[in-house]
């Protein structure tokens, strides 16, 4: 066989066959790892403005995670749950009753909060053909994605950016849950 051809070809099929760049399934997440991720980044970000890190606090984390996991399957996406609860009484009811001084006359009690609302992807590309849409591919984002992306919508926001480089605080938990391609972060401070 000709050796021009051949390569004509192979450059054809490279063309019009491109490799598949993306998975058609969406990548497997880890919530608990996720949790830890974020966490992580929120601490250098902290750092970067001279704060201490926060602790991880197991008794906030499940806060967290359990307002994580009711957005998702209540399929709503606020700081007061149905049952209108906000994060200071749903601390409560979880058993948090922690107060602390912050000035000479001055106690904080109950919790700040930060939730944020990702997706698994990045964008979807539609494939169309004279016109008509003969294919869907997703741009999924990895878990470390994930948690910049939290963590820099959360600094992008004046409210959150405020809560996370509170000095007043000095440890949080974190909560995720998936639903979907959907991507619930909760994160309680005190």
């Amino acid at each position: 066989m000709n050796k021009i051809p051949l390569m004509a070809l192979l450059w054809l099929m490279a063309f019009y066959c491109p490799a598949k760049a993306y998975a058609d399934k969406a990548p497997r997440i880890d919530p608990i790892q996720l949790e830890r991720q974020i966490h992580q980044q929120i601490n250098r970000e902290r750092q970067r403005y001279g704060l201490a890190p926060l602790v991880q606090d197991e008794k906030l984390t499940v806060i967290a995670r359990n307002h994580s996991q009711d957005m998702a399957r209540f399929n709503f996406f606020s700081h007061i749950n149905p049952q209108g609860e906000g994060p200071a009484e749903r601390g409560k009811r979880q058993g948090w009753d922690k107060k602390k001084q912050t000035g000479p006359n001055t106690w904080k009690t109950g919790l700040s909060e930060n939730i944020f609302l990702n997706s698994l992807y990045n964008r979807i590309v539609i494939t169309t053909r004279n016109g008509i849409a003969v294919g869907r591919e997703y741009i999924w984002k990895s878990q470390e994605e994930l948690a910049q992306t939290t963590v820099q919508g959360w600094m992008d926001s004046p409210s959150h950016r405020q809560n996370i480089l509170s000095p007043l605080i000095d440890r949080q938990g974190i909560g995720v849950a998936i639903s979907g391609n959907d991507v619930y972060v909760t994160e309680d401070m005190f």
